[in-house]
C-alpha cells in the first residue's frame, strides 16, 4: 500500500474550494469507522470526548455530523463556542481512545497549549465550526 502525505488539520474556510475538497476528501479517506475523539477549547482547558457517532456528510461544501449526548461535559463550552476538532485516530490510540471515553483528563502534552485542540498524534484533525446543533432523542 503507498501512503500519501496528508495535511494533519484541516480547518474551516481557510484555503480555496478545490485544496480545501481535496483535503477534506484526502482525510476522510483514512475513516473507515472506528472512535474519534471531539474536543473543544474552553479558555486554557482542553474538553475531549471520545465519539464513535460521526459521519462526512458533504464534500461540498465540507460537511460533519457528530452526535454528542446531551449530558456532555463539554457541549455546553462547544455550544458557546462553536468551534471544535475531531480527531480521527488510529488502530495504536486505544488508549487515548479508552482514556477520554472514561473521562479522564488528558496527559501533558496531549494538546497544544493554545489554539485549536489538534490532538498529537491523531491520523487526521479537523478544525471545524458549528454550523447547527439539533438536539434530539432523550
Amino acid at each position: 500500500m503507498t501512503y500519501r502525505p496528508i495535511v494533519p488539520s484541516i480547518r474551516t474556510g481557510e484555503g480555496d474550494g478545490d485544496s480545501l475538497r481535496d483535503a477534506f476528501r484526502e482525510a476522510l479517506s483514512h475513516w473507515a469507522a472506528g472512535v474519534c475523539v471531539l474536543a473543544v477549547r474552553d479558555e486554557d482547558e482542553v474538553l475531549a470526548l471520545t465519539v464513535s457517532a460521526f459521519a462526512s456528510v458533504s464534500l461540498d461544501p465540507p460537511l460533519v455530523l457528530v452526535c454528542v449526548s446531551e449530558h456532555a461535559g463539554l457541549l455546553p463550552s462547544l455550544l458557546e463556542t462553536g468551534r471544535f476538532v475531531v480527531n480521527l485516530l488510529g488502530e495504536d490510540a486505544r488508549a487515548a481512545a479508552v482514556g477520554f471515553a472514561q473521562g479522564l483528563p488528558a496527559p501533558r502534552g496531549t494538546f497544544p497549549e493554545d489554539g485549536d485542540p489538534v490532538l498529537r498524534g491523531a491520523l487526521a484533525s479537523l478544525v471545524c465550526a458549528v454550523d447547527a446543533a439539533h438536539p434530539r432523542g432523550a
